[in-house]
């Protein structure tokens, strides 16, 4: 179903000019539009391996042949926007958290996985609860696991009424704008200490 933009992000590992220690960001289009990643977490060794419309399912499915070339020292991991939006239940999504860090942990051991949590968005404001819940089971989930963390950027995108604020997204009111990936570059600038 993604194959072709598989295949982008196998020679986009190739032609990286340091895939040693490098820091992954893999999951759904969130981190695929994220256009100014590398400079926006400079100077850290950063590579974008996202693909739209991806699920936990999609990025378990896909990660052998996207990692095979790629010697991560870390993993940060954004899916489940995906999950949610076709009505699976916080409890199922996490199960298919934990199968995909079990996938990560299988392939590179001693590697250190960040999860950044699923955001809230105005176009999705009935799976608030939902979201929220996920996040909750998420992070109990990483407090038991070796080597892992959690990334909040859910708050950060809350207006004072507690729903997604419109103007850090794009009109689809899904995805993320230029403010948006404003606040997540702030919160994993904190969370990297750069």
């Amino acid at each position: 179903m993604f194959d072709d933009e598989i295949k982008i992000l196998e020679k986009r590992v190739l032609e990286h000019n340091n895939p040693d220690h490098i820091i992954a960001f893999y999951g759904s289009s969130s981190i695929r539009l994220w256009d100014t990643l590398e400079k926006d977490l400079a100077p850290l060794n950063v590579i974008n391996l996202g693909f739209g419309g991806s699920s936990f399912a999609w990025c378990i499915y896909y990660f052998s042949r996207v990692f095979r070339n790629v010697k991560p020292s870390e993993i940060v991991i954004y899916v489940g926007d995906n999950d949610l939006g076709k009505g699976l239940p916080p409890q199922k999504v996490l199960k298919k958290f934990s199968n995909l860090t079990n996938m990560v942990r299988l392939h590179f051991p001693k590697v250190k996985i960040h999860f950044i949590t699923i955001k809230p968005s105005p176009e999705r404001t009935y799976l608030i609860n939902d979201t929220f819940e996920t996040n909750r089971l998420i992070r109990k989930e990483i407090i038991k696991t070796d080597r892992a963390s959690m990334i909040n950027v859910f708050d950060s995108m809350l207006d004072e009424r507690g729903v997604a604020r419109p103007e850090l997204y794009q009109e689809d009111q899904l995805h993320l704008n230029e403010k948006g990936y404003k606040i997540w570059t702030g919160v994993l600038r904190r969370h990297f200490e750069i």
